[in-house]
């Protein structure tokens, strides 16, 4: 046996018992001073204040703290989410948690959901399979969905930020909140935020820059913003159950919409619990009567009773008679509800710039479409790194960068319910007869919606410094849209692509992780456009170290016909990951000509913000675009030097 002396870094000792983790953004201003005395002291500082951590709210935890910004993350409940409530994640989701690198912990423990089948009824009595499609219409590196309790999202979301030096703090309830609009008693931290201990029952407030609220549809921050929902809900009662289940029904592990003549059914095939127990999420429809429900106090006493009369053994009944001939044998029951179909959206979103609230604080739908989750994780998404580049320094203009939040996502909202309304209508309607629904009509709905229920249709509106008009030569089509073409306001699509330095297949996505980063892509000609890549490589100087950062994907036929000289030198010495070659087909399906190429630019939030020619001009354009959003070095080092 050889005999040799070795010496390992402390580096390298760490790494046995971490991961390794993204770099933070840079901070320009001066680090928050630490709460020597805790952080839910008396007084205590904190640059933003997170109330509420289900899905909106722990997906804003982690990209703070990946971005290196430390909210105080508050729960009133003193247990981790556990069941029910959402359980659907959209391929938008799936590609937002891939580039955070945490898909495949997700995919393990979820089940994926690649069909849908249509049951109608069946002449002379009973159902029949009408229809079977893919369950996601559009194009997207996951091409289905994944069905997971969002206990165990918000688990994932949770140990993540951990490794980021995150936190929650559970058993702690939202009392109220003060904004001192002038700033004349704490002019950094205006926002005074009174909390209370569950358990002890000690109040105390806490001084914040900023507060967001992701506390449910009952949320105390909407509340003391202001905020009215505004929407209305029907009189259609629908139960739901997650069981276990044995049945001679054919579909339990595809998704399913049944329509019979004792009422609808959506089931839906869940993760496994144990052993070879798998759930199966069932809704059904108890409540027939169509009609707004009265608003007001009157109105929620209607609805209380309603939900009320509502029993487990009602809703199995309901079940095996929409299910008839088939049987169904419960084996185990994991969590059952009663709710009421309503879409509502808040007239607010924010106050101040300082006060916001995301996901079902401000806006809540059935639960049918699965939107839920992933309508609020994306809320978040949209204002995590608004609030990060405003805190750390690194947006010239935070008030038009912030207010920027309720301009995009308030839309969302809004045609988040227009969809939802379509659904849940159909759904909820009789199959056949002079007032009833069509399977056509019940399959269009579905169908049209497939690029907004997936995330992946979703686009925001132009706006200076966020989203810039679309050029000519990008198509209005919306098919087009949705099949991936790039385009101002749209989140990029990730296509297959080979690395060059190692000629590994790699996704595009793989090569933009979610660091808070804005990327300057590069979709090269033929020519490679040398002038182009190096201007952009200098572009991406200008600003603050990994803030800006540039992709270049190259049309060659093979790596083995490019060497590392004919890109840009800083490329292979520093963003070796970010040179890739994409075929012809890739380029077709980004709608860019490989004798042409283009200049992109993309948000934090993987948004297109602007596509320009690929020449020097181009470059140029971007760099008046980022300049509205980036401070450049020299402000930096102005800064540092004040």
């Amino acid at each position: 046996m050889p005999v040799f002396d070795e010496t390992s870094s402390a580096a390298l000792r760490s790494r046995t018992t971490s991961k390794p983790l993204d770099p933070s953004l840079t901070r320009l201003t001066p680090t928050p001073p630490p709460n020597t005395s805790g952080p839910l002291a008396d007084g205590a500082r904190h640059e933003v204040v997170i109330v509420g951590t289900g899905p909106a709210g722990m997906m804003l935890n982690l990209l703070l703290n990946r971005a290196g910004v430390r909210p105080l993350a508050i729960e009133q409940q003193t247990a981790n989410l556990l069941h029910g409530h959402a359980d659907g994640i959209q391929p938008r989701t799936l590609e937002v948690l891939q580039q955070l690198g945490l898909a495949s912990e997700v995919l393990a423990q979820g089940n994926a959901n690649h069909r849908i089948a249509f049951w109608n009824p069946k002449p002379g009595g009973g159902i029949e399979r009408t229809a079977v499609t893919d369950d996601v219409t559009v194009p997207s590196r996951y091409k289905h969905k994944v069905l997971l309790a969002a206990g165990r999202v918000c688990g994932i979301l949770e140990n993540e930020a951990i490794h980021y030096g995150g936190s929650v703090a559970r058993g702690v309830e939202f009392v109220s909140f003060t904004l001192d609009k002038d700033a004349s008693s704490d002019a950094d931290f205006p926002v005074r935020v009174n909390l209370q201990d569950k358990t002890t029952g000690r109040q105390f407030s806490v001084q914040a820059k900023h507060l967001v609220g992701a506390d449910g549809a009952h949320s105390k921050v909407r509340e003391q913003m202001g905020g009215r929902m505004h929407g209305e809900s029907t009189d259609y009662i629908w139960g739901v159950v997650d069981a276990v289940v044995s049945s001679d029904f054919p579909d339990f592990r595809k998704r399913c919409a049944i329509h019979s003549d004792a009422g609808s059914i959506m089931a839906i095939p869940r993760e496994r619990i144990s052993g070879d127990r798998w759930l199966v999420r069932l809704y059904t429809q108890l409540e027939s009567a169509p009609g707004a429900s009265q608003e007001g106090e009157a109105g929620i006493a209607r609805a209380r009773q309603l939900r009320n009369a509502v029993t487990l053994d009602r809703i199995l009944s309901q079940v095996r008679l929409a299910l008839a001939p088939y049987t169904i044998d419960v084996q185990h029951v994991d969590w059952w509800a009663a709710y009421q179909i309503g879409q509502r959206v808040s007239d607010t979103f924010a106050l101040a710039d300082r006060v916001f609230i995301m996901g079902d604080a401000c806006h809540t739908h059935s639960p049918k479409a699965g939107q839920g989750m992933n309508v609020s994780m994306m809320d978040a998404h949209n204002l995590a790194w608004k609030l990060s580049h405003t805190l750390l320094g690194l947006a010239p203009s935070p008030s038009k960068l912030l207010s920027s939040y309720a301009a995009e996502r308030r839309p969302i909202a809004q045609q988040l319910i227009a969809f939802d309304n379509a659904f849940a209508s159909k759904f909820s309607q009789k199959m056949g007869g002079a007032d009833g629904v069509t399977h056509d009509e019940f399959f269009k709905v579905f169908h049209t919606g497939g690029g907004f229920t997936s995330g992946c249709g979703i686009q925001y509106p132009p706006l200076p410094g966020l989203v810039a008009p679309a050029p000519a030569t990008v198509t209005a089509d919306p098919a087009l849209l949705d099949a991936g073409r790039i385009a101002p306001g749209r989140r990029l699509l990730s296509v297959p692509t080979h690395r060059f330095c190692d000629d590994a297949p790699v996704h595009l996505h793989d090569a933009l992780p979610n660091t808070g980063a804005y990327t300057i892509l590069l979709l090269l000609p033929h020519s490679l456009a040398r002038p182009v890549a190096d201007a952009a490589v200098a572009l991406a100087g200008r600003y603050p170290d990994g803030v800006v950062q540039p992709l270049l994907v190259h049309p060659a036929k093979s790596n083995d016909d490019v060497e590392w000289s004919a890109f840009p030198a800083q490329m292979q010495r520093r963003w070796w990951r970010g040179v890739v070659r994409a075929d012809q087909e890739a380029y077709a399906t980004l709608g860019v000509e490989m004798e042409k190429g283009a200049v992109v630019l993309v948000r934090p939030d993987g948004v297109v913000g602007g596509v320009w020619a690929c020449d020097e001009s181009g470059v140029v354009e971007v760099g008046k675009w980022v300049d509205r959003v980036v401070v450049r070095r020299g402000e930096e080092e102005e800064k540092a030097r004040l």
